[in-house]
């Protein structure tokens, strides 16, 4: 068996004593934008029975949150966790994407005449910090890797 000289093992203690800790975000408040675009699309939060189950098989009528934006089979739930995006099924079936871009994408994004590709955030963060909705039908491409772990979701969308 293998053993770590003494000195070694003061080293690793001195530099990590306690034990990992798991990281909880506080700050995941929705804006008074989402706040409103909830009540103009009419959705309500998903129920118990409903989370977890993919935006494409629920009623409409609903949002959540999702680790999934551009998925159309994006689960779900009613927990905002940190890098969630919030997804609205108007009672109309259509699907929308909720994010927050530049103002100079978001600009760009209601006036395009040709698909555009932008990066969203899932909460106002620096230069980030406008509201933008995107349909899930007007989606060509996106770039979504991990969303927990990634800075935005990078999607190209055609003219709204």
């Amino acid at each position: 068996m293998f053993e770590l000289p003494a000195a070694r093992t003061v080293e690793i203690e001195r530099y990590n004593p306690l034990p990992m800790s798991r990281v909880v975000y506080t700050d995941l408040r929705s804006t008074s934008d989402q706040e409103a675009l909830r009540q103009t699309h009419q959705v309500r939060l998903v129920d118990d029975r409903e989370e977890g189950s993919g935006v494409n098989a629920l009623p409409g009528g609903v949002y959540g949150f999702t680790y999934s934006p551009g998925l159309p089979s994006s689960p779900l739930f009613a927990v905002r966790r940190y890098r969630t995006y919030e997804t609205h099924k108007l009672a109309s079936g259509a699907i929308y994407v909720i994010g927050f871009a530049t103002a100079e994408s978001a600009r760009a994004l209601s006036t395009a005449t040709e698909e555009i590709t932008i990066q969203i955030h899932p909460q106002p963060e620096g230069s980030h910090d406008v509201l933008v909705t995107i349909p899930y039908s007007s989606i060509r491409r996106h770039r979504q890797y991990a969303a927990p772990n990634q800075d935005g979701f990078t999607v190209t969308v055609m003219p709204l």
